[in-house]
């Protein structure tokens, strides 16, 4: 019955958070899985092809968020909003952000802890690394074409300074989830980190 296969695919799916988030990838075997689900090893692979299969169906669903979230604030062709910001003229950019982050943690923590702490050993063992790679790449292709469109205000003396921005966002996040912070506190340091952030952002991009 198709209401049974798709239980047990879920029920997979869950243990083998469970045990990901317990002992890390590396160290997690698909007996592991099938001890906690109840099942033979060999029924697990009726839903998924390998250990990293599973995985990375677990994770999927932060990396998805990712993606979005680094081609949403880095579009090229959408920078209005952020002259705006750069010049002082409102604070709706800084706002969405918040958002952004606050969707991120609440609704992946485990993902997260899941990509940024027991991925060793899978084939996203350097995802946030490349991540990090491609948003920088993406901000310098954003930066050119802004100071192009807007060559009245300054520009940021070394390619180097966007990497550590996208090194210093995996450390906050990083921190906040490996604290068990009620809710408001989460929302307000956040926006503290988007505020510090942002203003940093607008005195370093001051007209010339």
């Amino acid at each position: 019955m198709q209401i049974k296969k798709d239980y047990t695919r879920e029920q997979i799916v869950e243990i083998a958070k469970r045990v990901f988030l317990k002992n890390g990838y590396a160290k997690t075997s698909m007996r592991d899985i099938a001890a906690g689900a109840g099942i033979g090893v060999s029924n697990i692979y009726n839903y998924f092809k390998s250990k990293d299969e599973l995985f990375r169906h677990i994770v999927g669903p932060l990396i998805t968020e990712l993606e979005q979230m680094m081609h949403e604030h880095h579009n090229v062709n959408d920078q209005d909003q952020f002259v705006r910001y750069a010049r002082g003229e409102g604070d709706g950019m800084m706002a969405d952000h918040v958002q952004s982050y606050m969707r991120l943690i609440n609704n992946h923590r485990d993902e997260l802890k899941l990509l940024l702490y027991q991925s060793q050993g899978s084939s996203l063992e350097n995802y946030i690394d490349k991540y990090t790679e491609e948003c920088t790449q993406l901000v310098l292709e954003f930066m050119d074409e802004f100071k192009r469109k807007y060559p009245g205000f300054s520009s940021i003396h070394t390619p180097f300074t966007y990497h550590i921005h996208m090194v210093w966002m995996f450390a906050f996040i990083s921190e906040v989830i490996k604290h068990d912070l009620p809710a408001n506190e989460i929302k307000r340091a956040i926006e503290d980190y988007i505020q510090f952030e942002f203003t940093g952002w607008r005195a370093l991009m001051n007209t010339k």
